[in-house]
């Protein structure tokens, strides 16, 4: 939510996320009281906000979607070894390179999100994430989302717009970039 939604909860993870994992989201001496407290009210809040009032699904373009596009086939790739938080992490590291891609955000933002996702110890990659198991992710995402692919990307950090047009040379490319990362 925070890459999609909120600048300050994003700033909050990225400050003290690995210390709150450390603490098991209690007291540390090196996060101020109450930061633990704020994250997940604001995460509480924001899903409130975007689920709320669509309830019975009547808007398709929605940023919770963000990172459940690719991460649905990562998990039933037989014998993987993944989680669901991990898939999705893997899918919304994918989806901030397909952003840089489309020119939404430059690659210092992937690299500080790069940063801060490896900084809490959660995948940004996957041995299953190819080229097929990809384009076939946005085949399914036109079945379940009603004939659009609606694929969330952020614009920025706490901001995000849903497309559906992304190509299979598209992802091609994303999986390229992917590589310059040390996993």
């Amino acid at each position: 939510l925070a890459l999609v939604r909120s600048p300050d909860l994003f700033e909050l993870v990225e400050a003290y996320g690995a210390y709150l994992i450390e603490s098991r989201f209690g007291p540390h001496p090196a996060v101020p009281e109450g930061v633990a407290n704020r994250i997940i009210e604001i995460s509480i809040q924001i899903m409130l906000e975007e689920l709320g009032p669509n309830l019975w699904e009547g808007i398709l373009e929605r940023c919770v979607d963000y990172g459940h596009t690719f991460s649905k086939l990562l998990e039933m790739v037989p014998g993987a070894d993944i989680m669901h938080g991990e898939a999705v992490n893997v899918d919304g590291f994918f989806c901030c390179v397909l952003s840089f891609l489309r020119g939404f955000v430059d690659m210092d933002t992937v690299k500080r999100v790069f940063a801060c996702m490896k900084s809490l110890n959660l995948p940004t990659n996957s041995v299953d994430l190819k080229l097929e198991l990809a384009w076939q992710s946005c085949k399914d995402a036109i079945e379940h989302r009603h004939g659009e692919q609606r694929i969330p990307l952020i614009t920025e950090i706490g901001s995000s717009v849903c497309v559906s047009d992304i190509t299979r040379e598209e992802i091609g490319r994303a999986l390229e970039v992917m590589e310059q990362f040390q996993h």
